[in-house]
């Protein structure tokens, strides 16, 4: 199991104060091997995941309800990630097909969401706005005000 610790820095005074923490977790942690330290810009925003989990809701609820959630989410995402590659932007970490050798037969992995960077998940927004708008989908009050919040957020 891994133990992965995540730090958050938005300007050079919050990385001062992180930098000795860092450091000493990071001495504590080579007293059990070698380490991989990473330095990454944050991917997607926890407000994009509230919109497009409330618009997923949305389309699941008015559209497919005979389905789970989660197997409508796996459609859109699907369809997200073939008209990302259709259009020459393919997303950073692709679903994947798997060749089951028992049932002989091919398992798709769709991409996952967690894994969406700050545009793709921006992108899956607007994609999931005009498949709504295509299937005469009514937003909720949840779905709206977590556009708006995001919308503020964006301009910000």
């Amino acid at each position: 199991m891994r133990n992965e610790v995540f730090y958050r820095a938005s300007s050079e005074k919050e990385l001062s104060e992180l930098l000795p923490i860092i450091t000493q977790r990071a001495r504590k942690g080579l007293e059990g091997g070698p380490m991989d330290i990473v330095l990454r810009r944050p991917s997607k925003n926890r407000l994009q995941e509230e919109k497009y989990h409330a618009m997923i809701g949305d389309i699941h609820h008015q559209c497919f309800r005979a389905n789970t959630p989660e197997g409508v989410k796996a459609v859109l995402v699907n369809q997200f990630a073939l008209e990302m590659e259709e259009q020459g932007t393919p997303l950073a970490h692709p679903g994947e097909k798997v060749w089951d050798w028992i049932s002989q037969e091919a398992v798709y992995v769709r991409p996952s969401t967690t894994k969406f960077r700050k545009y793709e998940a921006a992108q899956f927004i607007e994609f999931l706005y005009a498949t709504g708008v295509d299937l005469g989908v009514s937003w909720s009050e949840k779905a709206l005000k977590a556009y708006e919040s995001y919308k503020e957020a964006r301009a910000a």
